[in-house]
């Protein structure tokens, strides 16, 4: 059976901004070691991710005072992680990991892809991007794009900057097109991966997939499915928004380092949509990690 695009691209886009919404930050259990880590993060991001994407607006472009930049540090991907403690083969208990990590804010690069396909159909969101955790508002400069199989034209291109007081958007589809103001409800709201961690930690031995490297890091995977009603108790809002899609489930995986830190996590469910289901796949990583940055309003930002 051959699908419309509107059937992926609507399944995609769900997805995409539902794991944005609820797992763009890089923490576990809301909190980041003091210390710059290894390559080890969206948001959409969805980033990710990406914080979720606005849609695009068309608005005359005036220009706007804008703050002094401030010099972005550089970011230190050698640094060693510290936390838990290791044993001789360098496991470490990932409960121990979570209740020691440090809340202290940090920046990191933060790059998603989500995959949607079905009979033979898919399309494909990425996003990509510098981005703040351990902070009120996700602070960051992101771009999103989506493209169906088949063809490089992308659906959507947006790029968003996030100064931590206001949300800035521009369409890069349109050449020229201006930056405005966004007024998308949510989008300087913080959000956490850390309480899906941390009810893989909680749900023990079956979750708990062992030592890995993950990014040329020791990692620890933590995985399961998560039903319904646990994600009702982890993230009322994304599940709502699942649930309303006739979505039952998905399974996350996460791999944290000694630091309690997020090193990437992927989701997978599946959408029924227009007589068919769609098969989503979320991968998000997070690397470079450095101090926390700071994210000027765009020069020519709309009044």
């Amino acid at each position: 059976m051959k699908i419309r695009r509107t059937t992926l691209t609507a399944a995609a886009t769900l997805i995409a901004l539902s794991a944005v919404a609820a797992c763009n930050d890089g923490d576990g259990a809301k909190s980041a070691p003091s210390a710059a880590g290894a390559p080890a993060t969206a948001s959409p991001t969805v980033s990710a991710s990406a914080s979720a994407t606005p849609s695009p607006s068309s608005t005359t472009e005036a220009a706007t005072p804008t703050p002094t930049p401030t010099a972005t540090p550089t970011p230190t991907p050698t640094a060693t992680a510290t936390g838990a403690p290791v044993d001789a083969t360098g496991a470490f208990d990932p409960a121990v990991a979570l209740a020691n990590a440090d809340r202290t804010p940090y920046a990191a690069t933060e790059t998603m892809k989500t995959t949607a396909s079905a009979d033979g159909q898919g399309s494909v969101i990425t996003a990509s991007g510098r981005v703040n955790f351990n902070t009120p508002t996700r602070e960051g400069r992101t771009e999103t794009k989506m493209t169906i199989t088949g063809s490089d034209e992308p659906m959507f291109w947006m790029e968003v900057v996030n100064t931590g007081s206001a949300v800035f958007m521009r369409d890069k589809s349109k050449p020229g097109g201006a930056w405005s103001p966004s007024s998308t409800a949510g989008d300087t709201r913080s959000d956490s991966i850390g309480d899906y961690v941390k009810a893989l930690v909680d749900a023990g031995p079956a979750a708990r997939k062992g030592m890995e490297q993950k990014n040329g890091v020791p990692a620890y995977h933590l995985g399961a499915r998560m039903t319904a009603a646990q994600m009702k108790a982890i993230d009322p809002e994304e599940y709502k928004k699942l649930v309303d899609k006739g979505v039952s489930g998905k399974q996350i995986d996460v791999w944290i380092d000694r630091a309690g830190r997020v090193l990437a996590h992927t989701q997978s469910m599946k959408i029924p949509k227009d007589g068919t289901t769609v098969t989503t796949v979320i991968t998000v990583t997070y690397t470079d990690f450095g101090p926390r940055e700071t994210f000027p309003a765009p020069t020519a930002a709309a009044s």
